[in-house]
């Protein structure tokens, strides 16, 4: 039976004391920790974006968006700031 890890990119299992080491600091990573993110509809039928709370946190933060409109907004603005990264 062979270790399915071996067949992953930048994994070698034929010796395990020669692992390389990971810079988590590095150019390889692309997104860092981050608090989970969740996106629903209230009662008020406004669309909320909350994220957990995290060690640093003593709540929950949330983000309300009352109309459609406003949520389009914020899409045009994100794809805006992305387009010019």
């Amino acid at each position: 039976m062979t270790d399915a890890r071996s067949e992953l990119p930048g994994i070698n299992s034929n010796d395990p004391g020669t692992e390389e080491r990971f810079d988590w600091n590095g150019p390889d990573v692309i997104i860092d920790e981050q608090p989970t993110t969740a996106v629903y509809r209230n009662t008020r039928n406004g669309i909320v974006i909350r994220q957990q709370m995290t060690g640093m946190d003593d709540e929950d933060q949330y983000v309300f968006f009352s109309t459609d409109d406003d949520v389009r907004t914020l899409i045009h603005a994100l794809e805006r700031e992305i387009a010019g990264a």
